[in-house]
This record gives C-alpha cells, sequence and structure tokens, in this order.
C-alpha cells in the first residue's frame, strides 16, 4: 500500500489489489474497484453513487431511496417505503405499490 498527502488534505491510496481510494477536502471519496472495474463515489450529505463497467450507474441516497440506470436508459428507482417506479425508454412508467399492486402507464396512454 502506497499513500500520497497533499497540502490541501487530498488523499490517495493505492492498495497492493490495485483499488485506489481518494479523499477530497470536501470529504467526498472515490474508490475504484480495481477487478470489478466499479467506482464508488460517496458524498459528505451520504449520497453514494456506484459506476459499474456496463455503464450502469445506482445512486444510494441516504434515506434509503435508490435509483438504478441501467445501460439501456431505462430507470429504477426504489423507494425507502418499498414502492418502486421504472421508466422505459419509451416513455412507459411502471409503479409497484408496497403492496405488490402494479399499474403501467403507456406513453400512447
Amino acid at each position: 500500500m502506497r499513500r500520497e498527502t497533499f497540502p490541501d488534505g487530498y488523499t490517495i491510496v493505492y492498495f497492493n489489489n490495485s483499488d485506489i481510494k481518494q479523499t477530497f477536502p470536501d470529504q467526498k471519496i472515490v474508490y475504484y474497484f480495481a477487478e470489478a472495474k466499479t467506482t464508488q463515489t460517496t458524498y459528505a450529505d451520504g449520497l453514494q453513487v456506484f459506476k459499474f463497467s456496463n455503464q450502469q450507474i445506482e445512486k444510494h441516497y441516504s434515506d434509503g431511496t435508490k435509483e438504478i440506470i441501467f445501460p439501456d436508459g431505462t430507470i429504477k428507482c426504489i423507494f425507502a417505503d418499498g414502492e418502486e417506479e421504472s421508466i422505459f425508454t419509451d416513455g412507459t412508467i411502471q409503479r409497484i405499490e408496497k403492496n405488490g399492486v402494479k399499474a403501467i402507464e403507456y406513453a400512447s396512454g
């Protein structure tokens, strides 16, 4: 392991497994998982953003909500109360309530 620290508070750590952890003066942390080719960015407010090698992006909010952006452009939100909403690239919106009821709104009406 090798660590570099800069006067402004920025630090970067190089791990033996090729992972890299960067800590910024604003408390943002960027961790690169070399084997999985995945980057996790953690912000001071608790938001975590994962960027995967297949171009999928996940945002994990401090309130428990998760937003997933799939490589095809589909967006899925999983809310802290268990409800889900998916927005497909054709404009279709699918909602699943926590009781399991599914509703689909088609872009064509």
